[in-house]
């Protein structure tokens, strides 16, 4: 099993393949940063993953279409719940967020 360490640095390519596709969806709260972006053009195989906060454990699975969107769907039920500032919506926020996997060491 990786470390805390080697985990963020894993996740930490994830969140940056996750900004330069799309559609990607990103969030970061108190507990977890989530992606969910396409593997390539065709747009046939999505990556989500997420890794979660105090722990550094490292979710990662290669999904269908369908399968994307419905876990888009379960994520936007959650996002009310932390709120529409948990949306890494901007370059800003992208960096406030690969910073905090500095914190998994």
């Amino acid at each position: 099993m990786a470390d805390k360490a080697e985990n963020a640095k894993a996740f930490g390519l994830l969140m940056a393949q996750a900004w330069e596709n799309t559609p990607s969806f990103i969030c970061s709260n108190d507990d977890y940063i989530y992606v969910l972006y396409p593997v390539d053009d065709t747009m046939e195989k999505w990556i989500e993953a997420s890794i979660t906060f105090p722990d550094g454990t490292l979710d990662q699975q290669e999904i269908p279409p369908i399968k994307a969107i419905a876990l888009l769907v379960e994520e936007l039920k959650v996002l009310s719940s932390y709120g529409v500032d948990s949306l890494v919506s901007s370059k800003g926020k992208l960096d406030a967020a690969a910073g905090r996997l500095g914190t998994l060491t």
